[in-house]
């Protein structure tokens, strides 16, 4: 039952004749990271990089599969963008995710994760709920979700 969930969401997202294929213009030929000091650099640590391939880190990735914008109506600059995303890690494992990048300014690109941002309102109920099992919220940290500086 879940393949078949996840093979009409892989369908709708690759067939959607809503699915844009043209870029974010703060993302175009541009890499951001969460530490510009390892711009480039494949180091072991927790460390990101954004590029308008995707979302990428040691064995991590979201690779975009197409973009929604919202562009100021006067200058006509794009300043809000929601990548579609695969991603996966080392063991094998694909999940769809939405990342929503907001451009704070031309260095800094805020983004958010859908399935992290799910995953912190879940651990806020939890908490009010179970308050014995308030340790777990410390569990699950933003790994995705952070602002990104240019690498220059």
């Amino acid at each position: 039952m879940l393949r078949i969930l996840i093979s009409s969401l892989i369908f709708l997202c690759i067939c959607s004749p809503s699915m844009a294929t043209e870029l974010p213009m703060f993302l175009k030929d541009k890499i951001y990271s969460t530490d510009p000091s390892k711009c480039g650099d494949a180091t072991e640590d927790d460390s990101l990089q954004l590029s308008q391939e995707g979302v990428f880190g040691f064995e991590f990735g979201c690779t975009f599969l197409g973009f929604d914008m919202e562009t100021d109506k006067d200058t006509g600059k794009t300043y809000l963008a929601v990548g579609r995303a695969n991603c996966g890690d080392d063991s094998g494992i694909n999940r769809p995710d939405n990342i929503t990048m907001i451009a704070q300014d031309d260095e800094t690109v805020t983004v958010q994760s859908q399935n992290e941002y799910i995953i912190s309102e879940a651990q806020v109920l939890l908490s009010q709920r179970l308050p014995e099992n308030i340790s777990l919220a410390g569990k699950f940290p933003n790994y995705i979700s952070r602002d990104y500086k240019i690498c220059k």
